[in-house]
């Protein structure tokens, strides 16, 4: 009978602490949502901008209220698939973390661009 209270016990202290390890902090998740922004970053900026027809834009983030953060440009020459799977990844997980920790941000909603240039090879989003 001891034996069992003692591997009952060893079991509950067990539990709450890999539960306490696996949960990441606010910090931690910001930093992932961070890094995923500067992949996104890091895509859509792998290519000069020197042909504005080649380029287009789309929403990226999740604002506390809904809604997206800010429009982004990218090149169509790049892996879009993969580029645009990123931003959804990016909008999904930032969602769930103004979900999780109760974030709370102005609930203005950006404009959306109306059209790209390129200027020193790099893409301006234009609003008219």
């Amino acid at each position: 009978m001891e034996k069992l209270k003692c591997i009952g016990i060893l079991f509950v202290i067990g539990l709450c602490f890999s539960c306490s390890v696996h949960e990441k902090t606010q910090e931690q998740e910001a930093q992932n949502l961070n890094q995923l922004y500067s992949e996104i970053k890091n895509l859509a900026t792998s290519e000069n901008c020197n042909d504005a027809t080649t380029w287009t834009f789309t929403p990226y983030g999740n604002k506390v209220c809904g809604g997206p953060v800010g429009y982004i440009a990218y090149s169509t020459t790049i892996d879009t698939e993969l580029f645009l799977e990123t931003v959804a990844q990016h909008r999904t997980a930032e969602k769930a973390f103004n979900e999780k920790w109760g974030m709370v941000g102005p609930c203005n909603v950006p404009p959306q661009p109306t059209g790209i240039s390129c200027e020193d090879g790099h893409p301006v989003l234009e609003y008219r």
